[in-house]
């Protein structure tokens, strides 16, 4: 995913109920066809869904965050994947040092 589709879904699941597609755009900075194109792979990625919503005389799409999330983000902390992927060493979770870095980078006590 690009940066400017990342904000653009930081943007949409900031907001409560959403948010309208042309005050994304706006707070993307980028043209009506820019963003359409960005809501269109937040779309087919599943990330948000959309509504047909006029506000005064003006017709736009109410982007609302769907909760997809990639797999591989639960596997993250700190930027760094969980050690246990891939891992080979036969150890006892409680007691392996390197998963309890990682999970106190989560900022989850033991």
């Amino acid at each position: 995913m690009e940066e400017i589709e990342e904000r653009a879904l930081g943007l949409i699941r900031r907001g409560k109920d959403g948010i309208l597609q042309n005050q994304l755009r706006l707070e993307l900075g980028v043209d009506g066809r820019r963003c359409a194109r960005i809501v269109r792979t937040l779309l087919d990625a599943k990330f948000v869904g959309r509504e047909l919503v006029t506000t005064g005389s003006v017709r736009t799409y109410l982007l609302r965050f769907t909760g997809g999330v990639r797999k591989y983000e639960l596997l993250i902390a700190g930027g760094k994947f969980d050690p246990c992927v891939g891992c080979i060493d036969e150890c006892d979770p409680a007691r392996c040092a390197r998963l309890n870095k990682w999970v106190r980078a989560l900022g989850v006590s033991l």
